[in-house]
């Protein structure tokens, strides 16, 4: 009776043992399944990266690092970041080309945001934050374009022929990089020299953000694109005469 006992109860260890040990097994491979699934989700990201759009345009220009899960800066610009800094921490691939990070922010807290791969092989970023720098456009190093590329179609003179203030026509601007200054202030009020367009930053090969100078001497944000017949439509960010305005090269 009490060698019996003594099988029963190996008999019950073996079998506990056992079933550890499969469910270990189990638990491995998954693990290993999971990590190897998470590292070809991440793929896509791997690389340099440069920001060249959303809605914070100093940092524009900024260059990352993508290795693994983690986005490490490579370029600053005037950012304010630093180089090594982990801009993107925690990358995970939900699929469909959808990632989920924690994003650095300017105050160096980080931030749960979204990464979107697009198939011209750009990244769209999405911060969960209220703030300038929460929409993001990035394309991969390799098939970026300097803004020098496309400021050249607005190098030369400009007059302005139309708009919601009449006063300020014939007025005539001259576009050298990314700055717009008078070189003919007709009837405006302004004076020659003015610099009228400044900062100018190019979204995409028409479309273009920059600051206008207003009748009363500050700046405003403001957007113009290239249309046909090389004409500029301005529209600037301020509720009042002017803020409408048509151009054609000189």
């Amino acid at each position: 009776m009490k060698l019996l006992q003594t099988i029963n109860q190996n008999f019950f260890l073996f079998t506990i043992l056992a079933i550890v040990s499969v469910s270990c097994s189990i638990d491995g491979l998954e693990d290993n399944e999971q990590q190897q699934q998470q590292s070809t989700s991440l793929n896509d990201l791997q690389g340099n990266w440069i920001r060249v759009g959303g809605n914070n345009p100093i940092n524009n220009g900024v260059k990352i690092h993508v290795d693994n899960n983690i986005g490490k800066i490579t370029d600053p610009q005037q950012s304010g970041y630093a180089i090594g800094d982990e801009k993107w921490i925690d990358i995970f691939g939900l699929g469909a080309g959808e990632y989920t990070h924690e994003e650095l922010g300017s105050d160096y807290n980080y931030y749960p945001a979204t990464i979107k791969y697009g198939v011209d092989d750009t990244l769209r970023v999405d911060v969960n934050h209220s703030g300038a720098g929460n929409i993001q456009k990035w394309v991969r190093e390799s098939n970026y374009t300097p803004q020098s590329v496309f400021l050249e179609v607005l190098e030369g003179s400009w007059i302005r022929v139309g708009g919601n203030n009449t006063t300020n026509n014939d007025l005539v601007i001259a576009v050298t990089n990314t700055t717009g200054t008078i070189t003919d202030a007709a009837l405006s009020g302004f004076n020659i020299g003015d610099v009228k367009w400044k900062d100018i930053y190019a979204i995409d090969a028409n479309s273009f953000i920059y600051e206008e100078l207003g009748s009363d001497y500050n700046y405003y944000n403001s957007f113009m694109e290239l249309g046909v017949a090389d004409t500029l439509s301005i529209s600037v960010g301020y509720n009042g005469s002017g803020n409408i305005q048509k151009w054609v090269r000189q």
